[in-house]
């Protein structure tokens, strides 16, 4: 338990540093409080206003708990402890400590950017008609066709060349059969060997055939109708059709994946949308903060003194590195946000 009682000690600390208990003043002396009074620790005491505020703070399954006098007293007794260990690390001047001063930081950027940004940005003043404009020019998020990731294999044999055309016939039922035979030895991806070797399409034969995320119109625009109509009238994953009979020959053409259409109207997306252009213009007046504060302050950067300035090195597997348990995806720096304060845990007897 001792460690978790010193970390609830630094916690304690920032909070009645915050509060305003630098230059060795009790947060208890510069707080208003109401409510009567429901214990008295040291100088300090602890009022009915600010047990139930603690105890709000609680989940609901927890708060349940404390229907009794002498269940709030286990409570009361935990929060006594706090204000305890508060009273002695003001004592030692703890809140003066590097460690403090560095978890005030933390507390007072979160602090100062919930009330600049997130208190007075949460999007409800946005006019409907403001919301409707981003809809109508972000048609794209909310209305999208149906479509279809497919392989296609081609080969090529127009029409107009009787003797071409009829050789592509055949060629394309020999291809149909070898790639059957071969998915039936097991080969997952027959379709995708066959058109890698044997199709004619230039562009998509390289990459086994496929065409990537197309829509039936666009599928219709870049190919053909007879293929994209083949292609959205197959159902599942790996169903396969053809040979096709199209203006550039005869095709196979197999599915990968099908995106259901999206069409979101603009009340179902109303929310969403207001809840977007918050969090845009939130980072935005981010942005514009920072700039004012810094156009505003004096701050110069020594690039020659940084320079010199070497990370100790980091063992192999260590937290936060690549590979190790839990590291990110990619490095960087947040200011993470400060617990809520609960109250310390009772010593294990």
């Amino acid at each position: 338990m001792k460690t978790t009682s010193l970390s609830m000690l630094a916690v304690a600390s920032v909070c009645a540093f915050v509060l305003g208990c630098g230059g060795g003043k009790k947060s208890s002396h510069t707080e208003t409080k109401t409510g009567p009074v429901v214990a008295n620790v040291g100088e300090d005491t602890i009022t009915a206003d600010e047990f139930k505020k603690k105890l709000d703070e609680t989940s609901p399954f927890l708060r349940a708990r404390y229907n009794t006098v002498e269940r709030k007293k286990e409570f009361l007794e935990n929060l006594i402890r706090n204000e305890l260990l508060v009273q002695e690390a003001e004592k030692r001047g703890l809140e003066n400590s590097p460690a403090v001063r560095e978890q005030v930081k933390r507390a007072l950027v979160t602090e100062l950017l919930r009330q600049q940004l997130d208190e007075r940005l949460s999007g409800s003043d946005i006019a409907e008609a403001d919301l409707k404009k981003f809809y109508d020019t972000h048609q794209d998020d909310f209305l999208k066709p149906e479509r279809a990731r497919v392989f296609r294999l081609l080969i090529a044999g127009a029409k107009d060349d009787a003797k071409a055309h009829a050789a592509a016939k055949k060629k394309a039922a020999e291809v149909s059969a070898a790639i059957a035979a071969d998915a039936k030895k097991g080969n997952a991806n027959a379709f995708q060997d066959a058109a890698k070797k044997e199709s004619q399409d230039k562009l998509s034969a390289p990459m086994a055939g496929d065409l990537r995320f197309l829509s039936k119109d666009e599928m219709t625009k870049t190919y053909s109708a007879e293929l994209a109509a083949a292609s959205f009238d197959l159902k599942a994953p790996g169903d396969v059709a053809g040979p096709i009979e199209t203006p550039q020959g005869f095709e196979l053409v197999k599915l990968q994946v099908k995106t259901a259409a999206l069409d979101r109207k603009f009340d179902e997306a109303k929310e969403q949308i207001r809840g977007r252009m918050a969090r845009e213009r939130r980072s935005k007046e981010y942005d514009d903060f920072i700039k004012g504060l810094r156009e505003k302050a004096n701050v110069k950067i020594d690039e020659a003194a940084l320079d010199k300035v070497s990370a100790s090195e980091v063992p192999a597997g260590a937290p936060g590195m690549p590979g190790a348990p839990g590291a990110p995806g990619m490095p960087g720096m947040q200011m993470p946000r400060p617990a809520p304060i609960a109250p310390a845990p009772a010593p294990q007897k």
